[in-house]
Order: structure tokens, then sequence, then C-alpha cells
């Protein structure tokens, strides 16, 4: 057998996923640095840390709502000769790019490089080099696709990455416990360990310098109102549509409204009951660990006070594991509607946004729907024994035809192959 210089092999296969991408990357990135440069963004609020941090005495004054780890990705644009915001959306620019094309095991997902930008252009193209998302986002990705493998080491690493640069990844790690479980039979109580020390010491560092921030972002998502796009919201306005009022708190505006506490209970149980449930399907191997991690980041997503636009870039690189679905680009598009377009509008007339919220409804309920109906379709194809959802990790089954569904938009680039990973 032939063997390939490794540094050839490597060019080959980024060469493989650029012509997949490549009319559709440099439009995305173009279009997303304009928006970047000509639209109000938090990139501000990011230099603004900086200061703050760096600011005798240094690291007294760290970020609220994130983890002090992130002032690390904050500080690399004033590195560049550059404006701070360029600087950061060059950085954003690297991010995007490593997740298109340097995710390894994905031959066996042909399309999945362009299923992302297809998503990213239609649903985030307004914020993807101006928030701060893509970075935790590319880590969860890379932590679920090490799962996949069956590389436990590498998917709690990668975890414990994103979570360090921001708390939503965190919420993979029980059902990766689970899936190793199921996979192996035993439970990795070594990893569960080892994970905490990180974290053990950000909070003993973070104390140090600053103390009493330990716990800052945890508070400041816990005392936050309901931003007006998140489900949250939408009960509000639906609920009371006359009364409500309209609050810039918290980095967003907020819908303010009656039954405020009864919506937050409601929601907050039917997400604690939706993870439990996903978990459990996970342990009875009903579902397969992408499956679960795109569920259960779905559930975190959509049970959250806010519901920004960039939260879909959490979603995206998981979205792109199966073909385009009609349900999850019209999700994308309508959040695209709802900002800048609607957001800008209600913006020029004394900062009311009903129709940005009215909309945004429709989009969390477009969401809830497709994403319960794909659910179901992968638990039932494992309980029939798809060939496609049992395969060994990296490896889809050989000479089986792809189950058609309903809702999916059929590309020729999406069809299973059967090269293993």
């Amino acid at each position: 057998m032939i063997q390939r210089d490794p540094k050839e092999a490597l060019l080959s296969l980024v060469a493989r996923r650029w012509r997949g991408i490549a009319v559709l990357t440099p439009v995305l990135i173009a279009l997303c640095m304009d928006l970047a440069l000509s639209m109000p963004s938090d990139v501000t609020i990011y230099h603004h840390y900086v200061h703050q941090a760096l600011t005798s005495p240094l690291f007294h004054t760290l970020p609220k709502e994130y983890p002090p780890a992130a002032l690390v990705l904050f500080m690399l644009p004033l590195l560049a000769p550059v404006k701070y915001v360029v600087g950061f959306a060059v950085l954003a620019i690297v991010a995007t790019l490593a997740l298109l094309l340097c995710s390894d095991g994905l031959p066996a997902f042909p399309g999945w490089s362009r299923r992302v930008a297809i998503y990213l252009l239609v649903g985030a193209s307004a914020v993807l080099l101006s928030r701060y998302d893509i970075f935790p986002a590319l880590a969860t990705f890379l932590a679920v696709e090490s799962a996949r493998r069956g590389r436990w080491r590498r998917a709690w690493v990668w975890v414990v990455i994103g979570g360090l640069l921001k708390i939503f990844p965190l919420v993979l790690l029980p059902g990766f416990l689970v899936a190793e479980r199921a996979r192996t039979g035993r439970w990795p109580v070594g990893r569960v360990v080892a994970a905490c020390v990180p974290f053990t010491v950000m909070a003993a560092v973070q104390s140090a310098f600053a103390p009493g921030s330990a716990f800052s972002p945890l508070l400041y998502e816990a005392r936050r109102g309901f931003e007006f796009e998140s489900v949250a919201g939408a009960l509000t306005l639906l609920s009371d549509p006359l009364h409500i009022k309209w609050l810039f708190s918290y980095g967003s505006w907020e819908i303010v409204g009656s039954y405020h506490t009864v919506i937050s209970l409601v929601v907050s149980l039917a997400m604690l009951g939706g993870l439990l449930a996903v978990w459990r399907l996970a342990y009875q191997r009903r579902l397969s660990v992408e499956a679960c991690s795109l569920a259960v980041l779905s559930l975190a997503v959509l049970g959250d006070k806010a519901f920004s636009p960039q939260y879909l870039i959490w979603l995206v690189p998981l979205w792109a594991y199966w073909p385009l679905r009609a349900g999850w680009l019209t999700a994308a598009a309508v959040t695209t509607v709802v900002y800048p377009f609607l957001f800008l509008e209600g913006g020029l007339h004394g900062h009311d946004f009903y129709a940005a919220a009215a909309v945004a409804v429709v989009r969390n309920v477009v969401l809830i729907v497709v994403t319960t109906r794909w659910l179901r379709e992968q638990v039932h194809a494992r309980e029939l024994g798809d060939p496609l959802l049992k395969a060994p990790i990296g490896a889809p089954a050989l000479h089986e035809p792809r189950k058609e569904h309903p809702g999916l938009v059929q590309l020729p680039d999406v069809v299973r192959q059967t090269t293993p990973a």
C-alpha cells in the first residue's frame, strides 16, 4: 500500500472541502464583514471589558456575563495594527474558516461544510463576525465530533475549553457521560473529576483578583429578564399583549409583562423535563451522540431567557450533520428578518418592538415544531435499526439506501457516501 505524505494528504483534504464551499465562503465572509463594520455590535463591549481589565489594579474588574478566560480572546485583537472591531472580525473569520475546513472525521458527511455555510449565510450573517459565539461554538462542535468517533477524552477536553469561554457547552457533558456508559459499560468518574479541576482553578484565581466575582456569569443569567426574542418573551407577549413594556437591560431589549414568575417556572420545568427525557433516550441508546447533543443544545437555546440571533451559531454545525431541512432554513431566515431588519425598524419608532417580537414568536414555533419532528425521526429510525444511525463510530453503513423524510431539502451533495471516516 502506497503511503501518502501527511502534508500532501492534509492539503488534498482541505482542497476537497474548499471545492464544496468555494463560492459560499467568500460571499459569507464579505457580507458578514460589511455588516460587522456597519452595524452596532457587542464588539465595543468586549473592547470595554479589555480596557477595564487592564486598568490598574490589573484584572480587578472582569466581565459579568462571561467567564474570565474570555478575556484572552478579547485581548487578541489588540495585537493587530487595525481598529479593534476589524481585528475582532478577522479573528472570527479565522474561527469560521477553522470550523468549515479543519474539522476532522467528516468525509462520512459529504456536503457538511456547504450546509454550515448555507445556514450561517441565511440566519447569522448579521452577527457572525461581531459576536463572540463562534469561538465556543467551534469548541462545542469539535467536542461532539470527537464523541461521535468515540474519542471521549478529547471530547471532554473540548467541552471544558468551550465551558471556560461560555457556559452553554457544559450542557453536553451529561449526554457524553451516559453515551460513554452505554458504549463502554462503565461510568467515566475520572473524567468528571478531571473536568472540575480547570473550573476550580479558574474560580480560585478569579476570586483572588476580583473577590466575589466567581459566580458572576451564573448570577447574570439568573437575574436578567426575558429578551423579547426568547420563548419566555413570546409567552409574555401572547399572555398580555396590551400591557407589555420594553426595557433595555443586561445588554438587550427585554419584554416586561404580567405572569413573569409563572412563565419563568413553566419554561424552566419544560426545559428540565426535556433534558431529562433526551438523556434517558441517550442512555437507552435510542439516540446517537450527535442527535443527543443537538437536542440538548436546542433545549438550552429555547429555554434560555434570551434567544439572540447569534445563538443559531451554536446549532448550525450540528444541524449540518443531516440534510438541509426546510424548517431549519425557515427558522434561520425568520431570525434574519427579526434581526437586523425588524429590530432596527423598531428602534426608529421609539423602541417599539411589537413587530419584531411577533415574528420571533413565529420563528420559535417553527423551530420547536421542526426540531421535535426531527427528534422523533431519529428515535424512530434508531428503533427500526436504521443502519445509518447504528453504524460503527465514524463509518456509515455500506450499500444501504438513505431513508427519505418529509421536510428535507434534497441536494446532490448531501447523499451519504460509503467512504469510511
